[in-house]
């Protein structure tokens, strides 16, 4: 597949995703006091030079990462889509390994990938972080990036990118996605896929495909702002206006997640809702379907 294709289709889709009507996130009627709608449209769009350059060179992920979320930070004065750069890096590196887009070889090829990263991968996504200034709690166990000697004890303990994802897996769900060859994202370009059939409208397709993956995966942001059991509380919400799909309820879920400013907002949730559009658009862009109609 074309760098420049996969490329276009990294930038539509982060478009498309802040875009797109998600309760609780950032949209086109309502920003946050720290972060606004158009942030993420200037970032989203940023990094797609980086995205071009790493499937041209297709190696040093970690690098690409780094890069893709300074170059962001030039556009954007906040963290728009730290998450987004990572889910959206190994997939495109992927995608470039590819004539034509395949569900079962995109998978393999990203799992290539993920499994083969090195400690220096690990060090420039300690340093990505450090630059995007994420929202990020000391971790249970591995090394602390807030810790001034945390690269050193990558090296020390040889930890790779894989590795220290793997540590982190059991409360992020963007390094869950690393170490689960990126099972959500790809359950939600199915979704996406099967919804935009269902009502010819992919901002119907991406809120209900964004409130389906809430109900079943507690959006980890929250939880690292508010606990476990609040995030679990939030996904059950979701699971009912699932059942009970309609714009009514809908709103009435923005509403209750949007009261406390953005202490309720599912944005991991968010960043796999673009990692999702970014499969999608590789299918339809190389089965040479016009991108939406």
């Amino acid at each position: 597949m074309k760098a420049f294709d996969i490329m276009k289709a990294s930038q539509i889709a982060c478009c498309f995703e802040v875009g797109s009507f998600k309760p609780g996130n950032v949209h086109k009627n309502r920003d946050y006091d720290d972060i606004k709608y158009h942030h993420f449209i200037s970032s989203g769009i940023a990094f797609g030079d980086v995205i071009h350059q790493a499937c041209l060179e297709k190696n040093n992920i970690g690098n690409f990462i780094k890069k893709g979320v300074i170059e962001s930070k030039k556009w954007s004065p906040t963290n728009a889509n730290l998450g987004i750069i990572m889910l959206h890096m190994p997939i495109a590196i992927a995608a470039s390994n590819l004539d034509k887009f395949s569900e079962s070889q995109l998978k393999k090829e990203t799992e290539k990938i993920i499994k083969n990263t090195t400690v220096q991968d690990a060090i420039d996504v300690y340093g990505a972080i450090e630059i995007a200034l994420a929202f990020v709690n000391a971790p249970e166990n591995g090394p602390d990036l807030k810790s001034k000697d945390a690269k050193d004890e990558l090296i020390e303990k040889n930890l790779t990118l894989y590795d220290v994802f793997k540590i982190s897996s059991t409360w992020d769900s963007i390094s869950n996605e690393w170490t689960e060859n990126f099972k959500i994202s790809y359950k939600g370009y199915n979704l996406i896929k099967e919804y935009y059939e269902k009502y010819n409208n992919i901002n119907i397709a991406v809120t209900k495909t964004f409130i389906n993956l809430l109900s079943n995966y507690p959006d980890t942001l929250i939880g690292r702002k508010k606990g476990i059991d609040v995030s679990k509380m939030v996904s059950e919400k979701a699971k009912e206006v699932l059942n009970n799909f309609n714009e009514e309820s809908v709103l009435e879920f923005d509403k209750f997640l949007s009261k406390e400013g953005n202490k309720l907002n599912p944005g991991t949730t968010a960043d796999l809702i673009a990692s999702s559009l970014l499969i999608f658009l590789l299918d339809r862009i190389s089965n040479e379907k016009t991108i939406l109609y």
